[in-house]
């Protein structure tokens, strides 16, 4: 096992026993702002193509 599999499987579980100590309320509202941000980019993504399309007709 080389040094940088130990590292990142540190990483890992240091970062998982953290989780488990954080309470559901925060998780979930991480979770949902994820997933906003990761919904808005991509409309915006697509408007933006669509809008560019237009242009170039």
């Amino acid at each position: 096992m080389s040094s940088t599999e130990t590292k990142a499987g540190t990483a890992t579980g240091l970062a998982l026993s953290i989780l488990g100590q954080i309470e559901h309320d925060v998780l979930q509202t991480l979770a949902l702002a994820a997933l906003g941000a990761t919904v808005s980019f991509f409309v915006s993504r697509i408007l933006q193509c669509l809008f560019n399309r237009k242009r170039k007709q």
